[in-house]
């Protein structure tokens, strides 16, 4: 799982994302490591991070990632996808609770929504259709694309299935998609063994604990 890092300040591939959130606008709202929490961690420090987690996504080409992330405007697009960050974690995080958004969250993704289709246009792909953004800065559509990922989730069965990780340290979201709908961790390998590792000591410190008395 990815932790905190030195200020970066060029496109180079050096952190490995993950993405485990099973939808991009959660992907997303998972570059801060607990979220709301005394020690937050936020993985996309400058616009360049946006840059290589974007190519990471997918959303970027290499040509493209190239040439953005240096600009003054890219700064400008970068607090703007910032912002829309927090905007993401406070509407799925509450999905996560049982709780529907705020009217004011709720209305600035539709805002946002509205201006992002705006540039929406229709391109053939084999023997169908798929939607893209057309707006000629690369960064814009990331949120773009990111935008339309939360729209999709948020009007789709899928919402009910937004699980937010059950590990002491992390505020990672991500779509439950078990059978039996009970998934925990974000990541078994990580947060799930982890929260054994800690279950076991708690339980040994008793078990101890217990022989101690007993033998006095």
């Amino acid at each position: 799982m990815v932790t905190c890092q030195p200020l970066y300040t060029g496109y180079n591939m050096s952190m490995n994302y993950e993405f485990l959130g099973g939808n991009l606008a959660l992907d997303f709202a998972n570059t801060v490591h607990s979220h709301g929490m005394v020690d937050p961690c936020d993985d996309l420090k400058t616009a360049a991070d946006l840059v290589e987690w974007a190519a990471q996504a997918g959303l970027l080409r290499d040509r493209e990632a190239r040439q953005v992330g240096r600009a003054r405007d890219d700064e400008v697009r970068f607090r703007r996808a910032v912002a829309l960050r927090e905007l993401l974690y406070e509407i799925f995080s509450r999905a996560a609770q049982g709780k529907r958004p705020r009217r004011e969250a709720l209305q600035a993704l539709q805002g946002l929504y509205r201006n992002a289709t705006r540039h929406a246009e229709f391109q053939v792909e084999a023997n169908h259709y798929r939607l893209t953004w057309s707006a000629i800065d690369p960064l814009e559509r990331v949120s773009q694309e990111i935008i339309r990922s939360a729209a999709d989730l948020l009007t789709s069965e899928a919402l009910t299935r937004v699980r937010q990780c059950s590990g002491e340290t992390c505020s990672w979201l991500f779509v439950d998609s078990s059978r039996n709908g009970m998934r925990r961790w974000c990541d078994m390998q990580a947060c799930g063994n982890r929260a054994k590792v800690r279950r076991f000591r708690r339980n040994l410190g008793r078990v101890v604990g217990t022989s101690s008395r007993r033998g006095g």
